[in-house]
């Protein structure tokens, strides 16, 4: 029972931790196409969705 708990909190913890990383890179690439953007109805309703998607994903994205 022990060894089922202790991989539980250490998966749990771990995705805890990519959770946060991700949305800290979701700010950053929403930074990156506020900077790029020229329209601000592209920033609010495109670049938003793409931001989030890609710090859903940053692990793909950051090489």
């Amino acid at each position: 029972m022990g060894n089922n708990d202790t991989s539980s909190a250490i998966l749990g913890f771990l995705l805890w931790a990519y959770f946060i990383v991700s949305q800290i890179m979701t700010l950053v690439f929403f930074i990156d196409y506020c900077r790029a953007g020229d329209s601000l109805l592209e920033i609010i309703f495109i670049d938003t969705i793409l931001s989030e998607i890609k710090g859903l994903l940053w692990i793909f994205f950051i090489w």
